[in-house]
């Protein structure tokens, strides 16, 4: 009886871990079809929610849509099908948290944190859910969509939290401390980065649905007062990403070889170089759509991996067991 409870625990530890991660992964995906969405000017693909065009599963023709009800003149079937794949993607990682929280109550008295922890990322889900309808309604207004996706950012992050509390005997690298120090700041400057990126996102959003001028023309048109600030100030702090990530590396040196915070350094060091290479192809190459989607990707997964970076040097040694 008692061999068979002490392997019950690690089993559902381990089974729930490896749900909050296919949570996780499945988020991430959502901000690239989110960023799909963005980048072929689908967002009104389906001109109202939570129904398209009238109906609960996309019209087949535009003969299917009232006239009287829609603009039918609007209707663009890839449009459409992108931004109701957007939604179905949603659902499916709406059933996901909503499965992670629901599976986190056999731990709500020995470990608390997973079950608040899943609350705040189904609590985060349904809000930017309900969010997502009203920016369809408002017929993609700027701010809406910013905080649609500072709150999709921030799911992504408690998901992080989520599948790494859920480990079942975490182990401290000697020295991470004095790397922890330098991946607070980079997480912080790199968060305001890629706010930043979604601002000067927001000023080209109209040529993309208006579709007065080619691509290439888009980031030239960029430099009103605001939109050109916000550009330069976002260029010019990727040298500052790179600069406290190779201070970053230099630091992981002195942990041992093959720990977890050190191969963490590496792979942000990669992330940061291949989204400040997507970014250049965003500039001098005429802004390709696979490159905007890749660049918002690539930046979703440089924010997780720096918050696990943080997580990995937090974690406490384990405490010594009470002597009877």
């Amino acid at each position: 009886m008692s061999k068979n409870s002490s392997k019950e625990k690690p089993d559902k530890l381990a089974g729930f871990r490896k749900l909050a991660l296919a949570t996780l992964i499945a988020t991430l995906l959502l901000v690239g079809v989110g960023s799909l969405v963005r980048v072929s000017g689908a967002g009104l693909g389906c001109p109202d929610w939570p129904t398209c065009w009238g109906c609960w599963f996309p019209p087949t023709d535009v003969s299917k849509i009232d006239p009287e009800k829609y603009d039918i003149s609007q209707f663009n079937l890839a449009k459409m099908w992108i931004e109701y794949a957007n939604r179905m993607v949603g659902v499916t990682i709406g059933l996901l948290v909503l499965a992670t929280f629901v599976k986190s109550f056999q731990f709500v008295r020995k470990r608390p944190g997973l079950f608040w922890g899943s609350f705040a990322a189904f609590a985060l889900v349904v809000f930017n859910g309900w969010l997502g309808g009203e920016v369809v309604k408002s017929g993609l207004k700027p701010g809406i969509i910013t905080l649609h996706m500072a709150l999709a950012i921030l799911q992504v992050t408690v998901l992080m939290w989520v599948v790494h509390k859920a480990q079942a005997s975490p182990v401290q690298t000697p020295g991470s401390q004095a790397l922890l120090k330098l991946a607070i700041p980079l997480f912080l400057v790199t968060t305001v980065q890629l706010l930043m990126g979604t601002k000067v996102r927001e000023t080209i959003d109209p040529h993309i649905k208006i579709g007065d001028i080619p691509r290439e023309e888009w980031i030239k048109t960029n430099h009103s007062i605001v939109g050109g600030t916000i550009d330069h100030t976002h260029r010019i702090m990727s040298w500052l990403v790179i600069g406290a990530s190779l201070m970053l590396i230099r630091q992981s040196k002195k942990l041992p070889k093959g720990s977890p915070p050190r191969l963490i350094t590496h792979i942000i060091l990669a992330l940061i170089l291949a989204e400040i290479l997507v970014g250049i192809t965003l500039v001098y190459v005429g802004m390709p759509p696979p490159s905007q989607v890749l660049h918002l990707v690539l930046a979703a997964a440089l924010i997780c991996m720096e918050f696990l970076l943080i997580l990995k040097c937090s974690e406490k040694p384990p405490q010594a067991l009470p002597e009877n």
